[in-house]
């Protein structure tokens, strides 16, 4: 009779630990790429040319809230959720995420001169895959890359029973000047919104013009604010939240920005453009402006050192977000922050 090779037992034991951690590993991966972002397609005509993903958690509640979330230039749609905060923040708070995202050309010809005519052999719209916030055509009501967000947003709360009443929209930089432009066409579709390193609406109607809006800035009255943005909208009616976000140390969209802002919501809200109360905390001043009620309409938040970044707090509890491209830890969690101001008290 043969004797048994002597590791038999530990080499079975072994074999075994090995499986359940593969099958644990295997499980993991599979909830992890569950838990990604989808792209959706059918969504209307999309004069835009644009890409649709959504982030539907998991036993999302009946008529849960819908945040549409805008990436910057050189950024795309779910990576940008990801590390700004979003998608675990809306995992949290079981609401849904809109993420459209811009046709650019790849990588490796972002910032290079000349090369604009390759758009159309990619089917991009923008060299640097920014949002076209300074176009009339993709900026008009009803037309464009903002008809293209209005039919994904219409899509979503159509497929997930989405509440019509609680739809957010925040950007970064060129999308935080596309969640300006949203605001500014659909005030009654949002309850809210977002611009982080952004522009007003209507600031510039070409590339040189929009070069001049990011830096040093123009400069236009309260009043000549209001007036384009109503003129965009057609009509009086319901005006969002707006929180304005800034870094006092951004080069590319100067802080000049975060005034004029300032002076076109609250024009447009009817309060006035001196802030009721300042708090600070850290690095970051909060402006609030109020209405008659006291209740603040318009917020402007000063990140101190802040460069031209979406602010994250991967230190926090829970963490907040991861460092990347754009998006850098700054002692504060913009997406925590908004969700609050908006009044979407889970979003802890």
């Amino acid at each position: 009779m043969a004797t048994p090779w002597p590791n038999t037992l530990v080499f079975k034991r072994n074999l075994r630990r090995a499986l359940a951690a593969a099958l644990f590993s295997f499980g993991a991966l599979v909830a992890a790429d569950a838990a990604e972002p989808r792209e959706e397609t059918a969504f209307g005509s999309n004069p835009g040319n644009l890409r649709m993903f959504s982030h539907v958690p998991a036993e999302l509640a009946p008529t849960a809230p819908l945040i549409v979330v805008l990436h910057g230039c050189k950024q795309k749609a779910a990576a940008f959720a990801r590390d700004a905060g979003w998608l675990a923040l809306a995992d949290r708070a079981k609401l849904a995420l809109l993420l459209p995202e811009q046709k650019g050309l790849p990588s490796y010809f972002y910032d290079l001169p000349g090369v604009t005519w390759l758009l159309p052999l990619f089917g991009a719209n923008n060299q640097n895959a920014c949002f076209n916030w300074f176009e009339p055509k993709a900026t008009v009501r009803d037309r464009g890359e903002a008809l293209s967000i209005r039919q994904m947003l219409d899509a979503m709360i159509e497929r997930y029973s989405l509440d019509r009443s609680r739809v957010y929209v925040v950007g970064l930089s060129a999308g935080g000047a596309m969640a300006a432009v949203m605001l500014a066409l659909y005030p009654g579709r949002f309850a809210g919104g977002a611009i982080v390193a952004g522009i007003p609406y209507g600031c510039a109607n070409d590339v040189l013009e929009a070069l001049r809006c990011m830096n040093p800035g123009i400069d236009q009255t309260p009043a000549e604010w209001r007036r384009r943005v109503r003129e965009a909208t057609g009509a009086e009616g319901r005006v969002p939240l707006v929180s304005i976000w800034q870094g006092d140390a951004d080069m590319r969209v100067v802080p000049r920005n975060r005034q004029e802002l300032v002076e076109q919501w609250t024009a447009v809200h009817g309060i006035p453009a001196t802030p009721a109360r300042t708090d600070r905390d850290g690095r970051v001043t909060r402006y609030s402006y109020t209405d008659s009620a006291s209740v603040t309409q318009v917020e402007s938040v000063l990140v101190e050192g802040l460069a031209h970044a979406f602010p994250i707090q991967p230190e926090s509890v829970p963490p907040c977000g991861q460092p990347s491209d754009y998006v850098v830890s700054a002692g504060v969690c913009a997406a925590r922050e908004i969700s609050r101001f908006w009044g979407l008290s889970d979003a802890n």
